[in-house]
């Protein structure tokens, strides 16, 4: 069963960049240490994209980076640089949410699990992160099929 999920508010510095994201009140979230997270001091949770929703113009605030497999979109404020959320390559079907930028009073509880992005593939096998951009009926579909990778419980809190 899938926690209950709070409507969470949160966005960058100036406040140009706002948004609001469906997650429970108790989040895990991944302390990265590739070269990017490492340099920004990231540590995030993951949604499924359909539960993140951009608030009023703050899209004409943002602006995207990308290297190497250009599959991540690391998006920051173009006013104060900051990184509030960001579509992840673990899962680009989701987004990345800093938890250090929402606002105060929703979130309970933040268990931070280590992601070794220095060794990118073998900490996305281990850890099971892909599954937290998934909506729970899916992940029990996958499971009911035994597609489970054994090394994770998908009914896992991410």
């Amino acid at each position: 069963m899938e926690p209950k999920l709070v409507v969470h508010n949160g966005g960058c510095h100036c406040r140009k960049v706002r948004w609001h994201v469906l997650a429970p009140t108790s989040v895990v979230a991944w302390k990265c240490n590739c070269s990017d997270c490492s340099m920004r001091g990231n540590t995030h949770f993951v949604v499924p994209h359909e539960r993140f929703e951009l608030l009023g113009d703050s899209k004409e605030y943002l602006t995207t980076y990308t290297f190497g497999t250009h599959t991540a979109k690391h998006t920051f404020c173009k006013v104060c640089g900051i990184t509030s959320f960001y579509t992840p390559r673990s899962n680009p079907d989701g987004i990345a949410v800093a938890f250090r930028c929402l606002d105060p009073g929703t979130l309970s509880d933040v268990e931070i699990r280590h992601y070794d992005g220095k060794n990118w593939e073998n900490s996305y096998n281990q850890t099971g992160i892909s599954s937290c951009s998934k909506e729970q009926s899916a992940i029990d579909s996958t499971q009911q099929q035994g597609k489970s990778n054994g090394k994770y419980s998908f009914g896992k809190q991410c």
